[in-house]
């Protein structure tokens, strides 16, 4: 079954994306923590306000020897504070009424259900990146992964080339003061699991360079996201392989998950002409939810690793 009008991405004054009631419960079910640069965020959690104002330790603290009596220095961290803006990410779907009475409702669950999940994880990830499919995008959130400026350089030449960028993000993390392991995370594009397991060694094209035993990540947190360039794309100025991240730095607010309502009587613009759902037997869909995404102290806790040369 053909939806009337694909899912796209509206503006987002107007509130994002038009799809049956019976979708609801399953897009709610934790939908929200499947997109890329959201699940590698480590400070995840509801919020009821539209604009969230918390604390956040910058700097690495600091401490000396003092005589007795002595005055104390004071630590080279403080305390500072940051805001997030909640945003909407919303999409209609049209269905006429002969498509929701000749469709079975588990079977309209799953056509719908997965290309409402693509679209609307799709754009938050974008946006959380500030790429779309490889290519810069200004971001709708307060900031964005790719507006780090600090970068390692990823050398497809070499079999173990991406070990040696995460390394190298790694290394720059520790000398910002973030160098708990457990608390990083690494976000790649497509293709990259593939080439990892398809890498051999120069000395021995039959040897694998990641055996058994060899993480090329070292253990951190791996996540995917289509919105990076894929290993086999060709190198060029924008190109963004993946990032490593202080994930205790990146910062999701929910305040509202995805709910959904719908309509037979409204007049819906599709981009191009005024649909009357009355008149024309359709029924109306939205879907939306609202979030926050940001990170702090952006240049010092996220690397991006780049493929230019």
């Amino acid at each position: 079954m053909a939806n009337q009008i694909p899912i796209r991405e509206a503006p987002l004054a107007a509130g994002g994306y038009l799809l049956p009631v019976e979708q609801g419960e399953i897009l709610t079910n934790g939908m929200l923590q499947e997109a890329g640069a959201i699940a590698l965020a480590g400070d995840k959690r509801a919020t009821s306000a539209t604009k969230t104002q918390f604390t956040i330790w910058l700097g690495a603290p600091t401490a000396g020897f003092v005589g007795e009596g002595a005055p104390k220095p004071v630590t080279g961290a403080e305390f500072g504070q940051t805001v997030l803006n909640v945003k909407k990410v919303a999409s209609i779907i049209l269905f006429t009424d002969e498509m929701i009475e000749d469709v079975q409702a588990g079977d309209l669950n799953v056509l719908v259900d997965s290309g409402v999940r693509s679209a609307i994880n799709d754009v938050i990830d974008a946006h959380a990146i500030g790429q779309d499919s490889g290519v810069p995008i200004a971001s709708a959130f307060d900031t964005a992964l790719a507006q780090s400026t600090t970068t390692v350089e990823y050398d497809q030449t070499k079999g173990d080339g991406l070990q040696l960028a995460v390394s190298k993000a790694m290394g720059i993390l520790e000398g910002n003061g973030y160098g708990n392991e457990a608390q990083m995370g690494v976000l790649t594009g497509a293709g990259w699991a593939q080439l990892i397991r398809d890498a051999r060694s120069t000395l021995d094209p039959a040897a694998p360079v990641y055996g058994p035993g060899r993480d090329p990540l070292y253990g951190l947190a791996s996540f995917t996201s289509t919105n990076l360039a894929p290993a086999n794309a060709a190198p060029g100025a924008n190109k963004i392989v993946g990032f490593v991240v202080h994930r205790p730095n990146l910062h999701v607010r929910i305040r509202k998950d995805v709910t959904v309502a719908t309509s037979t009587e409204a007049t819906v613009n599709d981009g191009t002409a005024d649909r009357k759902l009355f008149q024309e037997d359709l029924t109306a869909v939205r879907y939306e939810t609202r979030l926050a995404f940001m990170v702090h102290d952006l240049n010092r806790a996220v690397v991006k690793i780049i493929d230019a040369a």
